[in-house]
């Protein structure tokens, strides 16, 4: 167990590192990790919807067209269950404890997206439909449309009450809008749903394109960058959701490597030059979708023309690559969150997600694979060790099968501290494609950490 914790401590320190950039493009900064300095960004976040009811769905045709304009992440999550959790997490690294949608929650001296931005010269202000006045702190309108679950910023005391502001205020002249600002629809805009309002895709939708769309177009030649996310899929265990970035200096394309709340937030932290914040340090900004960065080509392959191709989304592998972990890395995975290569059940090394020490959310093993001829079964080891309930730590395997649109769920979630290493299969059909997860979740409570050891992942 020490050496595990040593190897858990390493890959948590170790981070993401990337390579500062020398060269800047015209009209543009380039900051830490090649993220390039935006004069204005803007994060509009909607609420509960799968990614597969937006991305390609005729219900969100300008969601769709943004995707077309601009960069579209394919395996895109939410961080947790429920809401709020997930907009904490987004704004500060974490969800400082919360697991659920209750109201008030105040956190005293926690640093956050906006205070480091003002800490920094910078400036923020999140800009709320229905907020009832400008620095309200109740937890709703009297009429349920707005919800200060949605408003992560004035839970933390130490940003001004002059950054919490009615999306009214949103300037019309882009100039002055701030350095960075959150739009948050309204319980009947964001797709949520409220009292006498749907839960409507339709109409978020329309309402992003009447609200934001002068903006999107105006950002492309302004050096400014829209964000369009969703803080959680329809509370599924494999929590996709759709992330779109458009703008100035954004490679249009379809990206497939995995990102979550943290890997956005490492990102804008990134463009300013700011110190990443809590998992948002063990997660990798995104590098490879500006045309100033000299991040390789998004194709999957090398290529000797001038113009990098703009299609991101590897070639799966046939089978699993490293299913044992046996080459002592990550090799053929894709990791989040916190893992680290661990003592194996049959072999040298396992795959383990969490630690044994208290974690915020969740840490993922993933690969994407085909099923190469006469495979008709996936097999996959595990063992955890889990000191909480499973309404607040779990692990779970997960396979999304991509040729059928289908997900399957071989460990449900489950929180145990048996000891044992334990099977378990699922059904594969040869030459169609799956993204399997192997997950651990924890709800950073002192006292019951939670991690999952995984092995001997095999086809056949």
């Amino acid at each position: 167990m020490a050496a595990l914790c040593a190897a858990l401590a390493a890959a948590t320190g170790a981070g993401v590192a990337a390579g500062a950039r020398t060269d800047t493009a015209a009209g543009a900064q380039t900051a830490v990790g090649s993220v390039p300095r935006f004069d204005h960004v803007v994060v509009v976040p909607f609420e509960n919807k799968d990614y597969s009811a937006v991305i390609g769905s005729a219900d969100a045709p300008y969601i769709n067209s943004l995707a077309a304009q601009g960069a579209s992440f394919s395996q895109s999550f939410g961080v947790t269950h429920p809401s709020q959790g997930n907009y904490v997490a987004l704004f500060s690294g974490g969800q400082q404890g919360v697991t659920d949608d209750s109201c008030p929650k105040n956190f005293t001296g926690k640093a956050n997206l906006g205070s480091q931005l003002i800490a920094a010269g910078f400036t923020f202000k999140g800009y709320s439909e229905g907020l009832p006045s400008d620095g309200f702190t109740g937890c709703s309108s009297s009429d349920g449309r707005y919800v200060r679950k949605h408003n992560p910023w004035v839970d933390f005391d130490n940003v001004p009450a002059a950054s919490n502001v009615r999306y009214s205020t949103f300037p019309t002249d882009y100039t002055q809008l701030p350095t960075v600002s959150f739009v948050v629809p309204d319980m009947c805009n964001d797709m949520h749903g409220a009292t006498g309002c749907s839960a409507s895709i339709p109409t978020g939708d329309s309402w992003l394109r009447t609200n934001l769309d002068a903006y999107a177009q105006w950002a492309k030649t302004h050096n400014s960058l829209l964000v369009v996310t969703f803080d959680e899929d329809n509370f599924s265990s494999v929590n996709q959701i759709a992330t779109v970035l458009v703008g100035a200096q954004v490679r249009t394309g379809t990206y497939a490597e995995q990102i979550n709340h943290y890997n956005l937030l490492r990102t804008i932290e990134d463009a300013y030059g700011l110190t990443p914040l809590g998992s948002a340090a063990g997660a990798a900004p995104i590098t490879d979708v500006w045309t100033t960065s000299p991040s390789p080509s998004p194709s999957p392959s090398p290529s000797s023309s001038s113009s990098p191709s703009p299609s991101p989304s590897p070639t799966p592998v046939p089978g699993v690559v490293n299913g044992g972990f046996e080459y002592g890395t990550f090799n053929g995975w894709t990791v989040s969150g916190t893992t680290a290569v661990a003592a194996g059940r049959s072999g040298a090394y396992s795959g383990a997600a969490g630690a044994t020490t208290p974690t915020d959310g969740d840490s993922v093993i993933s690969q994407t694979f085909t099923a190469p001829p006469g495979a008709t079964t996936l097999t996959v080891w595990w063992k955890g060790d889990c000191r909480d309930t499973v309404r607040y730590a779990w692990a779970t395997v997960v396979l999304k099968h991509n040729t059928s649109g289908t997900t399957t769920t071989p460990l449900p979630r489950t929180c145990t501290a048996n000891g044992g290493w334990q099977k378990i299969t699922d059904t594969l059909t040869p030459g169609h494609s799956y993204t399997l997860q192997l997950v651990n979740h924890d709800d950073n409570y002192p006292g019951d950490p939670s991690i999952t050891w995984f092995d001997d992942v095999t086809v056949g």
